[in-house]
């Protein structure tokens, strides 16, 4: 008999068969069955509600009202409801159903042929891949050696396995994954506007995004700000095409340098269906490939939970990027006074991204809490700013929602009396139009918006250049020691110039890096050039922990200096770490966690050239610090030739199993020698050096000279330049006064001593005395001696204000 099917959800089929009419008793005319197929691992609780219908028996003796409910098990096809339809019957029908996923031993029972089957193909990926540089390489050299084996390109840096999407013990979804490629889950419907995948279809737009289950809104809020500017996003993708060997290139700027990622098309599923985090619009893939290469980079997917737009927007676009709090006392000041919204329009005509970020995180909030309905801005996330206008003493926004349906209803919503014709004409709202922006006044946007993102956005003239902070001796004294930068950054400027100047540490967001690497207290000075062979400070970032800082300075003509700026108190082991057996290699020859990030740590502060590959003069400088020589000839021979390298260099993979390699010749003794000489402990803090970038963004092209700062006296200079700009007395004798200044946002003080008298002395500052205090010297009693007329840098502190004291100078 006939049957009809349609498809109601992807991999779920509703099922209405025409049957054989075959009991007369009923007065029956018809029988239908209604049955529903599911052909994806999850549980339907499926209703069937017939109300409204006449003439009709439902042969179900569970049934009542009309109403036929069902739960259905996954990969089966059951019946939902059998209708007798009498004579003058009328049929009305309502379908319903919710979803959720089996336990984890039946989806663990279903899928193990599938991670059977991918193991295999990672293990003959592994095999052809191993030794060839695939994250350097271009698409054709990577496509020619993909098209001789007999299956698609797999990442076997970042493979499709579970250590890829988390790194726990017990598993945070409640679902398995399913690693599938496009042609799994794509649903192909020209009905309904779903055609073949592509990367992008005829537009980009900020509503194209959909989250998923991972809870990170502050990714895809940072996106859907880009797409506002669809080139944005273009210009991160290599290849703009579907490949067939399931190659993507994709570029992202981390940690301040601009990195090509690598990846493969194999996404995190449910169980037989569709992506489980992010996704586009339709069969669109931009979105799921950004998000893979943003998780490679940082370690695995889970590490992507919970973060800052503008540091998003940063990585994205590699330029300047801040946010304004609006809870911070100096913008609520500045919103007082009036700047801040000069401040705004000024963003706007400069033609910078903005978005605004509503309070709270929504995955933390339980069902029923914060703004339940779509009428509403959603918690945690970010809103692009499309235009800002100023008329007739209204101070105006107009904002885009790329979150679904909103319809704002308070002062200058679509149907407001407040635009009158006048307003209008000035301003040209396009209201009536359902394109998903909103206007509102400036005072109700900082009512209900938290920050402003800005990410200055231009053609900027760039430069970025390897840094490294390090722990420098007194060779007289070894309890005076100091955290310098290792360079400093020289530039000659000839008519007047602004610069976005960037310092750029490790994202301790980054697997691994936060437990034995944690971000220093980081900040720039701008010093000048004077005829008398000095330097005067012109302008300074203040100290703070964060990611990245970053200074907007205006330089007139004259000769420069940039110095990047640490007290170096957290370039330590912190105070009560416990001791740890780290074993650097588990019973399968792979990598302790720890130590593998630590390997990432050293290959980065080598690879001076940020090209991702030793050279013979990087590496020859890492064998230096391990007390060992190398020719370029063995360079060749022993590095380049045996591990995964280019013609030009040994990569990341190959350094790490050269290191493995390392540790079966020379037993664990040994290699943990190498780790002091570059300033590892036996437990694998970083206490002697940090690298970071260096960006500088102007609009005129800069000529910048990198300089060693270690033979200069330039950051001892610089703290007492420092200290007579701002520092305050804090204590004095009759000959000797004590100064400092203070760090607010990290509880720092800076300490020097002036000598007034005429002779020179030996001063002291002691801090014995104080607690829950760290130091940038190795002891707290610091002795030096100060020329007569003479102001001396003595030392950093950091900790609790109340805490500390200076005992006696």
């Amino acid at each position: 008999m006939a049957t009809v099917t349609k498809e109601i959800a992807r991999g779920i089929f509703l099922h209405k068969r025409q049957m054989p009419v075959s009991d007369r008793r009923e007065n029956a005319e018809l029988v239908y069955v209604f049955s529903v197929e599911v052909k994806t691992l999850q549980i339907l609780d499926f209703q069937a509600d017939f109300t409204g219908s006449e003439n009709i028996f439902i042969d179900d003796t569970n049934s009542s009202n009309f109403i036929c409910e069902k739960i259905i098990q996954p990969m089966s096809n059951e019946v939902v409801a059998k209708l007798i339809l009498r004579k003058e019957w009328k049929l009305k029908s309502k379908f319903k159903f919710t979803m959720k996923n089996p336990p984890l031993e039946i989806q663990r029972e279903h899928l193990m042929p599938y991670i059977v089957k991918v193991n295999q193909m990672i293990e003959n990926a592994d095999r052809y891949l191993s030794g060839y540089p695939y994250e350097i390489m271009n698409m054709e050299s990577l496509e020619n050696q993909v098209k001789h084996t007999d299956s698609k390109f797999i990442d076997i840096s970042f493979a499709p396995i579970d250590a890829s999407v988390h790194n726990l013990k017990e598993n945070p979804f409640d679902v398995l994954v399913h690693w599938r490629r496009p042609e799994d889950f794509v649903w192909v419907d020209y009905s309904q506007g779903l055609l073949e995948p592509s990367i992008f279809y005829e537009s980009i737009e900020p509503n194209d995004i959909r989250e998923g289950a991972l809870g990170n809104s502050w990714f895809t809020s940072a996106l859907a700000t880009l797409a506002e500017r669809p080139a944005l996003i273009e210009r991160l993708f290599i290849i703009k095409e579907v490949s067939q060997y399931g190659i993507y290139k994709i570029k992202i700027c981390k940690n301040g340098e601009w990195t090509t990622v690598t990846i493969d098309d194999f996404f995190p599923c449910y169980p037989e269906g569709g992506p489980i985090f992010s996704r586009g619009h339709g069969n669109e893939l931009w979105v799921l490939l950004l998000e893979k290469a943003y998780a490679k980079l940082h370690g695995n997917y889970l590490q992507l939970r919970k973060g800052f737009t503008n540091e998003a927007l940063i990585d994205l676009t590699g330029c300047p990027s801040c946010c304004y709090d609006f809870n911070d006392e100096l913008i609520r000041i500045l919103i007082t006074s009036g700047e801040f919204w000069d401040l705004f329009k000024s963003f706007e005509s400069e033609g910078y991204l903005m978005s605004a970020s509503t309070p709270g995180e929504e995955r933390f909030l339980e069902p029923g809490e914060g703004n339940a309905d779509e009428s509403s801005l959603k918690p945690g996330h970010a809103y692009s700013i499309v235009l800002v206008k100023e008329t007739k003493g209204n101070k105006l926004i107009n904002i885009r929602n790329p979150w679904g349906n909103f319809d704002w209803a308070g002062d200058w919503s679509s149907t407001s009396p407040l635009w009158t014709e006048e307003i209008r004409n000035k301003v040209n709202p396009h209201l009536e139009e359902s394109d998903g922006t909103f206007w509102m006044c400036f005072e109700d946007f900082i009512k209900h918006f938290r920050s402003l993102n800005v990410c200055r956005v231009r053609n900027w003239e760039e430069v970025r250049v390897k840094g490294k902070f390090i722990r420098v001796q007194n060779v007289e004294d070894p309890d005076i020691e100091v955290v310098l930068s290792k360079w400093y950054y020289s530039l000659d400027v000839n008519e007047q110039t602004r610069v976005f100047l960037g310092v750029h540490q490790e994202d301790e967001r980054v697997e691994n890096t936060r437990l034995r690497r944690p971000y220093l207290d980081i900040g720039i000075a701008v010093l000048r050039r004077t005829g008398d062979n000095n330097v005067e400070l012109i302008d300074l970032k203040d100290l703070n922990i964060e990611r990245q800082c970053e200074l907007d300075v205006t330089l007139d003509p004259g000769s420069y200096i940039i110095l990047p700026r640490t007290t170096g108190c957290y370039l330590r082991r912190p105070k009560g770490a416990p001791q740890q057996d780290i074993h650097l290699l588990d019973e399968y020859d792979g990598f302790n966690d720890i130590f593998e990030s630590t390997l990432n740590d050293i290959f980065r502060k080598f690879d001076m050239l940020l090209n991702r590959e030793l050279s013979y003069t990087e590496f020859r400088g890492f064998y230096e610090c391990l007390g060992k020589n190398l020719s370029e000839a063995e360079f060749r021979s022993e590095i380049l030739e045996k591990y995964c390298s280019s013609n030009r260099g040994i990569t990341l993979r190959g350094f790490k199993e050269f290191w493995r390699d390392s540790i079966k010749t020379y037993g664990t003794q040994t290699i943990f020698g190498w780790l002091e000489n570059l300033g590892y402990d036996q437990d694998l803090y970083s206490i002697r050096s940090r690298c970071f970038v260096m960006t500088m963004h102007s609009e005129s092209e800069l000529a910048v000279t990198v300089r060693d700062a270690v033979q200069t006296d330039l950051d001892n200079r610089c703290n007492i330049a420092i200290l007579a700009t701002y520092g305050q007395e804090a204590d004095k004798t009759e000959n000797l006064k004590a100064y400092y200044t203070f760090s607010e946002q990290i509880n720092a003080y800076s300490y020097g001593v002036l000598n007034t008298n005429s002779e020179a002395v030996t001063a002291q500052i002691d801090c014995s005395a104080s607690e829950e205090v760290i130091f940038s010297t190795r002891g707290n009693i610091i002795r030096k001696r100060v020329e007569p007329g003479e102001l001396e840098f003595f030392m950093h502190t950091m900790g609790l204000p109340t805490n500390l004291r200076i005992d006696e100078i």
